[in-house]
């Protein structure tokens, strides 16, 4: 009897336990605690910034730096021998010099009595041939009196004098045009604008024929060449026909622009540096000394597509972090360039941003909190 009362006294304590349990998990003062919980747990997950770019179309930019250099010098030599008696005062280092300009002049008085001598020459082979021509015409109008009906023979008609007459004549109108060539070449010019490198030549100096006196470029010799390596070369392929704009000066913001066109790229990369060359035209003939220093930004194709995303979105690993569903994962993009301004990437689903910055001990599917920042680099 005493045991079945003691069941009993066990069963009751046991229902009064559970009621007690039931009506502290439905007190709010514990609900309150318990939601607060779970809200240090989740505020304690680590916080990544992130970015939400736009996609728009955007133009492949390669900055790129080199030097103005000259296509090809030319050696100013005279044709003639002979004293020189005026000299341009462009024909000096550092000169211009305009098309057709005359730079130096040599005494003539030489070549224009060798001209006179020459036309003389001109003069006596054509009365030869007159007089030649006239005494085979005579001679054949004798023989056929004498002997008609008979052919003339060539030596009665003078034919091989003629011949030989004409022949003299030939040479000497030939004498005649060499020496007003000799004559013209006294004035020495260029058919091009220039400037001039160097110049030795000076009034009263004799010069031979051969003999340089100076070297001077083209102004439209002018051209940028800059070394380019494969990838950047790659993101403008076909890089012939590019636009450029070129910039001399200390800086982008002081600096003076002139525009450009990539003309072609070099057939053999640099041994040392595995490095191509891009050779571009400026445009507009900008009086630019060989030498100077540019910077430049080289229009590559367009990109329908695409992000400009700072260089602080790259990891450790050249990969990218981007947030879905509250979790990292990983992402390589299709990087098409890179520049003063960060990345240029194709466009892609990045979930809820794009991670800026390294994440310490980061790994694929990492819970995190995101906020967002300023999505220009």
């Amino acid at each position: 009897m005493a045991s079945g009362a003691l069941q009993i006294s066990l069963i009751l304590l046991f229902v009064v336990g559970l009621g007690t349990y039931a009506f502290t998990l439905r007190d709010p003062a514990v609900e309150q605690r318990s939601s607060q919980i779970g809200s240090i747990r989740v505020n304690a997950l680590p916080v990544v910034n992130v970015l939400l770019p736009d996609s728009i179309a955007r133009d492949v930019l390669v900055d790129v730096t080199g030097t103005i250099n000259a296509r090809s010098y030319v050696e100013l030599v005279p044709e003639v021998s002979g004293r020189v008696v005026e000299v341009s005062p462009s024909l000096r280092a550092g000169g211009s010099f305009t098309v057709g300009e005359v730079l130096i002049g040599i005494d003539e008085r030489d070549f224009r009595l060798a001209v006179e001598q020459a036309n003389a020459e001109v003069a006596s082979a054509e009365s030869n041939l007159l007089l030649q021509q006239t005494e085979g015409a005579v001679a054949s109008s004798n023989y056929a009196l004498l002997h008609p009906g008979d052919s003339v023979p060539a030596l009665v008609a003078r034919q091989p004098q003629i011949g030989q007459a004409r022949a003299q004549l030939l040479s000497a109108r030939a004498r005649a045009a060499a020496a007003e060539l000799d004559l013209s070449r006294t004035k020495i010019s260029l058919p091009f604008a220039g400037k001039v490198t160097s110049s030795t030549a000076e009034v009263g100096q004799m010069l031979s024929r051969g003999q340089s006196f100076g070297r001077v470029f083209a102004l439209d010799a002018l051209e940028v060449n800059v070394p380019i390596g494969q990838t950047e070369l790659l993101n403008l392929t076909p890089a012939e026909g590019r636009a450029a704009m070129v910039y001399v000066g200390s800086n982008t913001k002081d600096a003076k622009v002139y525009p450009a066109v990539v003309e072609r790229v070099a057939a053999v990369l640099d041994e040392r540096t595995r490095f191509s060359k891009l050779y571009m035209r400026l445009t507009g003939g900008p009086e630019l000394s060989p030498g100077t220093f540019i910077y430049a930004k080289i229009v590559g194709p367009t990109v329908p597509s695409s992000y400009q995303l700072s260089e602080a979105v790259e990891q450790p690993g050249g990969h990218l972090w981007i947030v879905i569903n509250d979790k990292l994962v990983r992402h390589s993009p299709d990087i098409r360039n890179r520049s003063t301004v960060g990345i240029l990437v194709e466009a892609f689903e990045y979930g809820q941003g794009i991670v800026v910055g390294p994440v310490p001990s980061a790994f694929e599917g990492m819970r995190v909190r995101t906020l967002p920042v300023d999505a220009a680099p």
